[in-house]
């Protein structure tokens, strides 16, 4: 495969990853395109798949982001992301779009390494493997993490405000 369409096969999913971790559409478009810069450049051992190996990466890269930022806890989510005029929509699409809001603001909410887990497993739907490789983790504490973090953004989306778990 030639950089151009791995560019094109991985592109929405690493900006996606991206955009969640930061919420901020300007460095998340940064961020993935230093990715990709990066992939260029870098020497593919083939250790693991092409799309964790991208994915570790994009993570790498949002984490040295915050480090020189000394942002060291993840930014509230803020609405102006979610502020889209609708016109003329399916009553359906509202409800939605409204769920999505709400996921997306409870994700937003959780403990950094809880929101990580979230949206490789559940988003990006990366084996728990994958995960560990991306985060250095063992599957162990991939899995174990992933439980926590499904039952705290289970209290957090019924409104329980001790969802922080």
């Amino acid at each position: 495969m030639d950089f151009e369409e791995l560019y094109e096969r991985y592109f929405h999913s690493i900006y996606r990853t991206i955009f969640y971790m930061v919420d901020d559409e300007t460095l998340a478009e940064d961020l993935t395109q230093e990715t990709f810069l990066r992939v260029y450049k870098g020497n593919f051992k083939r250790q693991a798949t092409l799309s964790t190996y991208i994915h570790q990466i994009a993570r790498n890269l949002v984490v040295d982001h915050y480090r020189r930022k000394a942002l060291i806890r993840w930014l509230p989510f803020q609405t102006k992301h979610e502020k889209t005029e609708i016109r003329f929509v399916p009553h359906t699409w509202i409800e939605q779009e409204e769920s999505r809001a709400m996921l997306y603001a409870a994700l937003q909410t959780l403990k950094r390494e809880h929101r990580a887990v979230v949206i490789y497993r559940k988003i990006e739907q990366l084996s728990i493997e994958e995960t560990a490789h991306i985060l250095g983790w063992s599957t162990t504490k991939v899995a174990n993490t992933q439980r926590t973090a499904m039952k705290a953004l289970e209290r957090l989306l019924r409104g329980d405000e001790n969802g922080f778990a």
